[in-house]
């Protein structure tokens, strides 16, 4: 009896079926994949035996009901031996066992768009946050900032400034009703969309 014959006639119930995971392939494909579940890659004994507590003999695996492969364990301490029906075959199971990686670490970007106006600048909550002095901006007015005042002298911080206006007076502000520009070139090149 061909493999193919078998591979045609195998009992496929689930008293027949053993559990396949992902792992059990790290060391034929040189590779740690993840501990999980899937439903794709099934194998079923073509004919198996106790040894001692481990259910073991030859098995076939079907990728999404397509034989791959069958493998022999003699016994419960023996390896796993696979062998591939084909080069093409066995680079289909790697390739669904890492797909399997890739769903189970999909991304959840936060998507922007780009078109978004977000205004002329960010805010900031406390004086001491502040790298550049010369961002700083009033009612969409360039200030120069004088003096950070420490409204909580025991942990450094503070939210208010006493800063210079265009006209030259001086007033205290609270830092968080300032807007700071942003970081931009003079000589910057806008992206513009393709044609």
């Amino acid at each position: 009896m061909t493999l193919k014959e078998i591979a045609m006639r195998i009992d496929k119930t689930n008293k027949n079926e053993d559990t396949v995971c992902p792992t059990d392939f790290d060391e034929e494909f040189d590779h740690n994949f993840s501990y999980g579940d899937q439903d794709s890659l099934k194998s079923y004994w073509m004919g198996n035996w106790c040894c001692t507590d481990t259910c073991v003999g030859y098995k076939m695996y079907f990728l999404n009901d397509e034989p791959v492969a069958v493998s022999t364990q003699p016994g419960r301490k023996c390896d796993v031996n696979i062998e591939w029906f084909s080069e093409e075959l066995a680079l289909k199971v790697r390739d669904y066992l890492l797909s399997l990686e890739i769903e189970k670490d999909k991304f959840c970007f936060q998507i922007e768009d780009i078109n978004h106006d977000i205004g002329d600048g960010y805010r900031i909550c406390y004086n001491n946050q502040i790298i550049n002095n010369d961002k700083a901006m009033l009612n969409n007015q360039h200030i120069k900032i004088l003096e950070h005042i420490k409204d909580e002298p025991d942990y450094g911080i503070g939210s208010t400034l006493k800063v210079e206006l265009s006209n030259g007076d001086s007033k205290t502000v609270d830092v968080k009703d300032l807007r700071f520009a942003f970081n931009l070139s003079e000589n910057s090149n806008l992206i513009t969309d393709e044609k």
